[in-house]
């Protein structure tokens, strides 16, 4: 499935109402340094240079559905402590809804505080009660959900085995969606998924899913068998396997299950890669795409996902970024080069902004192009028109058409967007891109660039690229006119002899 496709798909997604409801787990990174051995024992001393938080867990899940434009409401339990304060800091600034999260002074806020050094993990160190919580809890969990439910569109449950989801709990959970006619999407844990009975669909990795079905998957064969044993045993509508570099399988009892290709990413941590893959998936959903696409939609956020630093939230406009510097087709209109350069800037990247006729290219053109990406991170390029550049170059040009040109610059490395612009110049789309450096030849004066009065506002920059000298296009087709013109002197001469 072309990535542009899904890029088309994105818009029609319509964020949906969505319940999480698991395990509540705040994820600490302690980052630093190891440059000398500790005089008390024979181990690295980690000079500690920051301190981060993040959501975990059913929370991370949440966040990931925040991220993607979902009201959210987050249910499970915390303790009465300072982890739990903040916990509710973030969830707060992600406008998660809270109140259905239970108090229980018996047991701690789970908390996961990962050592890091010269970007490897050290070691975990783990604050947490993985005992079944008790009845009163259980009860008070499963009111918050009925209260709430007909305000749901679905719901997705993130079991990370801490002892929210009992096997009763799970049963009233499925029991009250199904009844409600609410969509039930489940991460599951443990080798035994008889607690996910009558659920929608289920979202087990290759591991999970061969403990559960006591089949090894190591082919696309046994991977089915597997899913469709657990569909049929537990009475579950459709397995979601995430098969690691294998990309993902779908299977629901009836027709042919699908295998999506992995989305090809050097994997740097795979924390949080299966709250992400889940949080798109539910999301795609219940927005209208169908499942197959949604899978599809799901992976590529997941390989997203393990190419960051933790459990970090993958938002929609990374996703839609994403999507058009892979095999989908760079040429982009102004309201969709505008979302990607915020979600670029939101990543502190730096955008790149040059315009021109860019008719018949040569070498002048890809020496200026390749100078002007060495500026930033992301070079978009503003195409004039047939009709713009007819006004500039005069009749006979351009030589290539709007879609031609758009195209041929599309396929450059060097060159990341491309828009069509029909005004006589790109002052709009500059206003709308807001570019870090705005590029032109050498031979413009500064203050002549159309932009250089706006980029300023938001502390943007002029920059001048001097074109490579006696390469331009108008001298190309001159020569080619001379070439044909000789030509034509020499074939009527010869037919006069």
């Amino acid at each position: 499935m072309p990535d542009s496709y899904l890029y088309k798909q994105l818009n029609d997604i319509k964020p949906s109402r969505i319940a999480v409801v698991g395990d509540i787990i705040l994820d600490q990174y302690l980052k630093g340094e190891i440059s000398r051995i500790s005089p008390e024992a024979p181990v690295g001393v980690l000079d500690c240079l920051s301190d981060n938080l993040h959501l975990g867990g059913a929370a991370n899940v949440a966040g990931n559905l925040a991220e993607l434009g979902c009201k959210v409401s987050l249910i499970g339990v915390v303790g009465k402590d300072e982890t739990a304060k903040e916990l509710k800091k973030l969830l707060k600034a992600k406008k998660i809804e809270t109140s259905g999260i239970v108090v229980s002074a018996d047991r701690p806020t789970t908390k996961k505080t990962r050592l890091m050094a010269q970007g490897q993990q050290l070691m975990r160190v783990d604050r947490e009660k993985r005992l079944p919580i008790p009845a009163e809890i259980e009860k008070k969990i499963a009111v918050a959900f009925e209260l709430k439910i007909k305000s749901f569109d679905g719901i997705v449950v993130s079991d990370y085995n801490k002892g929210l989801l009992t096997n009763s709990l799970l049963a009233k959970l499925i029991s009250t969606a199904r009844k409600n006619g609410k969509l039930i999407i489940i991460d599951p844990k443990g080798d035994s998924y008889s607690k996910y009975k009558g659920a929608d669909i289920i979202t087990p990795n290759r591991l999970e899913l061969e403990r559960a079905s006591g089949i090894k998957c190591d082919s696309a064969k046994t991977v089915e068998k597997a899913a469709r044993t657990i569909i049929k045993k537990h009475k579950i509508k459709s397995v979601l396997a995430t098969l690691g570099a294998d990309g993902m399988a779908l299977f629901s009892p009836k027709g042919k299950g699908s295998f999506v290709p992995t989305f090809a990413r050097e994997v740097y941590d795979v924390t949080g890669a299966g709250d992400t893959v889940i949080a798109t998936f539910a999301f795609a959903l219940l927005g209208g795409l169908s499942p197959d696409y949604s899978a599809r939609l799901s992976n590529h956020a997941g390989g997203l996902q393990v190419a960051r630093l933790g459990a970090v939230s993958i938002g929609l406009e990374e996703i839609r970024s994403s999507l058009f510097a892979g095999e989908g087709s760079k040429v982009v209109d102004i309201k969709e080069a505008a979302g990607i350069s915020a979600a670029l800037r939101k990543n502190k990247k730096k955008i790149v902004f040059t315009n021109g006729c860019f008719d018949l290219i040569h070498y002048g053109h890809i020496q200026y192009l390749q100078q002007a990406k060495k500026l930033g991170d992301w070079l978009v390029l503003a195409l004039n028109s047939d009709l713009s550049v007819r006004k500039l170059k005069g009749k006979g040009r351009p030589v290539l058409n709007e879609n031609d040109r758009a195209h041929i610059m599309a396929a450059m490395d060097c060159v990341d967007q491309v828009i069509i612009f029909k005004e006589p110049t790109p002052i709009k789309l500059i206003k709308a891109i807001k570019p870090d450096f705005l590029v032109k030849g050498g031979d413009y004066k500064v203050k002549d660039i159309a932009g250089y009065g706006e980029i300023g506002k938001w502390g943007g920059k002029v920059k001048t690229i001097s074109y490579k000298e006696g390469k331009s296009t108008s001298g190309i087709i001159e020569k080619i006119a001379g070439h044909a013109t000789r030509h034509a002197t020499r074939g009527g001469a010869s037919r006069k002899r």
